[in-house]
């Protein structure tokens, strides 16, 4: 006599036995379509290329905005991790939310280390203190707080002008160290 119980223990015995009749059609059905071509696993995978316009690259640190770049183009480097802009318009923000605006023609950024480097008619101007920087090449690591000119440089400021060559800036301190033959104009200065 076949109760319930027994026909729990029917179906799962007969799928057993009979698992050579109805293995081939599954199988069949079940296996992937087209065949496996070695060659695709040894293939190199494409980089991640890109070219855009209108980019903006924003930064923070402890929930604060510290760096936002504004770029006309960009597009990919040497390395994915390093970005070339044209047209870069950058804001600094330090302390206080004291801001400092940044321009350029060209602008590298690599995105590892956080070291944005400005090409071409460097431009920084600081409200705050009314001072601004030229130069050909300027180098700021957003991690540091500091800034690197290796070339020519001019500083022009409420009643001063510097010109020199390797600047060395450390906008957290607001410290500058200026090399090579160091010339200053100073205006409004009363003799001792």
């Amino acid at each position: 006599m076949i109760t319930r119980r027994s026909l729990v223990w029917l179906i799962p015995l007969g799928l057993f036995l009979t698992f050579p009749l109805w293995r081939p059609p599954v199988a069949t059905f079940l296996s992937p379509r087209g065949g496996y071509d070695p060659s695709l696993a040894k293939r190199k995978l494409d980089a991640h290329n890109f070219n855009m316009d209108q980019v903006i690259i924003s930064q923070s640190k402890e929930g604060k905005k510290t760096l936002e770049v504004r770029a006309k183009k960009a597009f990919t480097g040497k390395s994915v991790d390093e970005f070339h802009l044209e047209e870069v318009d950058a804001v600094i923000f330090g302390k206080n939310d004291e801001k400092t605006y940044v321009t350029a023609r060209r602008g590298i950024f690599n995105k590892l280390t956080n070291i944005l480097t400005l090409i071409d008619e460097v431009v920084v101007v600081k409200p705050k203190d009314k001072s601004e920087l030229y130069s050909d090449l300027l180098t700021y690591n957003n991690n540091t707080g500091m800034a690197y000119s290796p070339g020519k440089t001019r500083i022009i400021g409420d009643g001063f002008e510097i010109r020199g060559r390797n600047l060395h800036v450390n906008t957290l301190t607001k410290a500058y160290d200026l090399d090579g033959r160091v010339r200053c104009k100073l205006t409004g200065f009363a003799k001792p």
